[in-house]
């Protein structure tokens, strides 16, 4: 397996044109996008019936940060994305949907929000497998861990997975598989898997729950795995 480009920028992969694009692709691409946000959707529920402060780390084009807002009206979202043209699509969604009452959008990282309440829960959702494990990591944790309250609930979605293992390679080609099985152009399809290898900080699932108790977590739950994308439910200590 080739080793990650450490010097992959987000912010500057996410340009106009994908920014424009995403929402339609990342449904073609990612196998169980609809459920793993329908179950993260269904764990805030059974924790917040009611009201709820809820902050959506990497809220890119906003279909997460809109998505929470329009299921429970009781709910105020914080959204924070470094990237300011999938911001801009976020934004547009909030304002076609008259949701701007109720869903905040910031520009920057979670470290860069100031004077917030504490949230009632937080949600990062394919968004830490851009960030190399270098310390890095577990600050963005440690930072998303800091503005919850104590009991907070905090749900993370990844791709993860040993690159050097024989499973890895299995759920990859496996994985590569559907999208040409599915009709994907055969170009785009190596394009978009040699990003995944060369682009993406995989950890393992041991290092996840390692990161996750050393940021402040605990009762760490897996609740999700579609291939190599694989979600956790976890408390802020």
């Amino acid at each position: 397996m080739a080793e990650n480009n450490r010097d992959f920028d987000a912010t500057e992969h996410f340009d106009a044109k994908r920014a424009n694009v995403y929402d339609a692709k990342i449904r073609r691409i990612v196998p169980g996008y609809e459920a793993m946000h329908d179950l993260s959707l269904s764990l805030l529920h059974s924790h917040f019936p009611s009201q709820a402060e809820i902050l959506v780390a990497g809220a890119g084009t906003g279909q997460e940060a809109v998505s929470c807002a329009q299921a429970n009206p009781s709910w105020r979202i914080t959204g924070v994305d470094p990237t300011e043209k999938m911001l801009a699509v976020a934004r547009i969604h909030v304002e076609d949907l008259n949701l701007y009452d109720r869903v905040r959008l910031h520009l920057g990282w979670v470290k860069d929000l100031r004077n917030e309440l504490p949230f009632d829960a937080a949600t990062s959702i394919l968004v830490m497998q851009f960030i190399p494990d270098n310390g890095a990591k577990e600050e963005y944790l440690r930072e998303i861990s800091s503005r919850l309250k104590p009991g907070g609930k905090f749900i993370i979605i990844d791709l993860v997975g040993d690159n050097t293992s024989r499973e890895f390679e299995v759920f990859l080609a496996t994985w590569k598989a559907r999208q040409l099985r599915l009709g994907e152009d055969a170009e785009e399809v190596e394009k978009d898997f040699a990003h995944i290898v060369r682009d993406i900080r995989f950890i393992t699932e041991d290092r996840m729950n390692s990161l996750l108790r050393e940021a402040g977590f605990k009762n760490i739950h897996k609740f999700f795995q579609a291939y190599l994308f694989c979600g956790w439910v976890a408390d802020k200590a």
